[in-house]
């Protein structure tokens, strides 16, 4: 198992979350709609290309990243693309002689809506819209015998910018949109939602909530005590780098959150220092490793922690969320009546308890991650 640090692990690359796994495929089976609920570096993205690299029979997962969409026809052209050019939809697709006449006047419906759009002197009186020739391929798609489900990464992210750029009603009306093609789609395609941003959040900003209450939440929670020591010790094993068990416990002990990019991160650093030392890898080691993390030389991995504020949250919120992310890091925590004066704290605190940012532990608010933690306060404090 390589040590892949930033980027998505796939193959035997990728470690097997099988409780996150399996509860997918149980909502699946039960006919949901899904919103898969976890903050960045919490490696939903590799769950979901692993579940489309892997399928259980009868399934077609097919992933597509919308994080650069910012309009609602953009984005149901790239699923009708997507969609058109998957291979493995189209194995289950020729396997039912219904679905393959359904699915080819999607494709000539598709094409005519390209011709539109390039040949504008051919216009009509009423534009074809890609999402309404998606609808109807939804409605009349017969899956009895297979499912075809739709990975959206980013999903939250192409909401609040359709919402930014064309206004609070497009991205309401983007979001009634999939919600009706949700409902009224035949029983064997459906939907799996993700992103790094919670969409819960943004949704009730738009005062729009009703139209993701049909959506049902799984959470991708940290590793396990138990997961974090056996992913720990399989990318040290592949890299020959010798430690001791209680290393490896200490070195997920100072992580605390036990994400995998985290570890991940230090393991990378761990086999670097290996490499000059020469010798069995000790606590003092971790602790050196862990305090390095949070150099400059790694504000690749964190910068967007801070940059993202300002893309998601309005001037003033993200002035506070900044605020009070400072006063939790050089402080190590913060009770919640410390802001009980600011209105706006309360939403704040909610979109970085939920997008990983810190958590609440008892009557104060933490930091998820140490190592993020100590980032912060050299970096971003000012």
């Amino acid at each position: 198992m390589r040590n892949i640090v930033g980027q998505t692990p796939r193959g035997n690359d990728f470690y097997q979350r099988d409780q996150v796994i399996n509860k997918t495929y149980r909502r699946l089976d039960a006919g949901n709609h899904i919103y898969m609920s976890a903050p960045r570096r919490a490696g939903k993205t590799a769950i979901m290309r692993y579940m489309e690299d892997n399928p259980r029979k009868g399934y077609a997962f097919l992933y597509i990243s919308v994080e650069d969409v910012d309009d609602t026809e953009h984005f149901f052209e790239m699923l009708s693309e997507e969609l058109l050019s998957s291979h493995a939809v189209s194995r289950l697709i020729k396997a039912s002689e219904k679905a393959q006449g359904i699915f080819t006047q999607f494709a000539e419906h598709i094409k005519k809506v390209k011709v539109w759009n390039v040949e504008l002197e051919t216009q009509t009186k009423e534009q074809p819209k890609y999402s309404k020739v998606f609808e109807d391929l939804m409605r009349r798609l017969d899956t009895d015998d297979f499912k075809i489900v739709l990975l959206i990464d980013e999903f939250p992210v192409a909401l609040e910018r359709i919402a930014k750029e064309q206004g609070d009603d497009a991205g309401i009306e983007f979001l009634h949109i999939n919600r009706s093609i949700r409902q009224r789609a035949q029983n064997g395609l459906q939907f799996v939602y993700t992103g790094s941003i919670g969409l819960p959040n943004i949704a009730r900003k738009l005062d729009a909530t009703a139209t993701i209450n049909d959506l049902n939440v799984i959470e991708v929670p940290p590793l396990s005590l138990k997961e974090g020591k056996e992913f720990t010790r399989l990318l040290l094993r592949t890299y020959g780098v010798r430690h001791s068990p209680k290393t490896v416990d200490y070195m997920l002990a100072k992580l605390r959150w036990l994400m995998p990019f985290f570890i991940q991160l230090i393991v990378q650093m761990l086999i670097d220092e290996y490499e000059v030392v020469q010798r069995v890898i000790t606590k003092e080691d971790v602790d050196k490793v862990i305090e390095k993390a949070s150099n400059h030389r790694n504000n690749i991995y964190f910068e967007s922690y801070y940059s993202r504020l300002d893309k998601s949250l309005t001037k003033e919120e993200s002035l506070l969320a900044k605020m009070i992310l400072s006063e939790i890091a050089i402080h190590d925590s913060v009770p919640p009546d410390r802001y009980i004066d600011q209105p706006a704290a309360i939403s704040v605190l909610e979109i970085l308890e939920f997008d990983g940012y810190i958590n609440s532990h008892g009557d104060f608010y933490t930091f998820n991650s140490p190592i993020l933690q100590l980032w912060w306060k050299k970096h971003a404090t000012n």
